[in-house]
């Protein structure tokens, strides 16, 4: 299972313009835990969304290939992972959480991955 801090350490590394372009959906009143309450409020469902959240930083940032994402068993890519001097992400999927947690969390990295690398190369 991933926990509570794993998420919230993953969103922490989320630019606030991201977390905010993937909220735009209908609010709805949640009940339940904390990490509930993260989940349904900050991530979307949907892993797929995480990913296109993604390739859209890596496109505004003017990535080489960052329109080429990968959500699959063996976990999320962006950019060209077959291209040794290209910049790309990976983040590998989890086997020891829930089938959707392990897709989720594979997305959420890959997208702190690419704010980082945004926030680094803008910093320089």
């Amino acid at each position: 299972m991933i926990s509570n801090t794993e998420f919230l350490d993953t969103l922490k590394r989320i630019d606030w313009d991201s977390r905010k372009q993937m909220m735009k959906r209908s609010r709805k009143s949640v009940s339940g835990s904390d990490r509930e309450l993260i989940l349904r409020g900050e991530v979307p469902y949907n892993p797929l969304q995480i990913m296109r959240e993604a390739s859209r930083i890596a496109v505004a940032a003017g990535l080489k290939d960052g329109e080429m994402w990968n959500l699959d068993n063996h976990g999320a890519s962006l950019g060209d992972t077959t291209d040794r001097y290209a910049t790309s992400f990976f983040s590998e999927r989890r086997r020891d959480v829930d089938p959707g947690d392990a897709d989720k969390i594979a997305a959420l990295e890959v997208l702190a991955r690419v704010c980082e690398y945004v926030r680094e190369r803008n910093e320089k």
